[in-house]
């Protein structure tokens, strides 16, 4: 039997920090361990801001891609 791992995804377009670290940790928060949270935007300083904290609190960074201002990152909650 193949487990499903749920995930979620937060979209942060059109937000500036503190906003998009504030809401990643909102919804981290609200995730059982294991489950992966996508989380996009639009101002690649917040991508940034995002990777760190994420890490910070060890939670698994599974993929960042960043390309212009735009930016996905995969997370696995620990």
């Amino acid at each position: 039997m193949d487990i499903i791992t749920r995930s979620k995804i937060l979209d942060c377009s059109d937000l500036v920090c503190p906003l998009p670290v504030a809401q990643t940790k909102k919804m981290l928060n609200s995730m059982d361990c294991g489950e992966i949270l996508e989380v996009k935007g639009d101002f690649s300083e917040a991508g940034e801001n995002i990777k760190r904290f994420v890490e910070s609190q060890g939670h698994e960074v599974l993929e960042f891609k960043s390309e212009g201002e735009d930016y996905l990152i995969k997370i696995k909650k620990k």
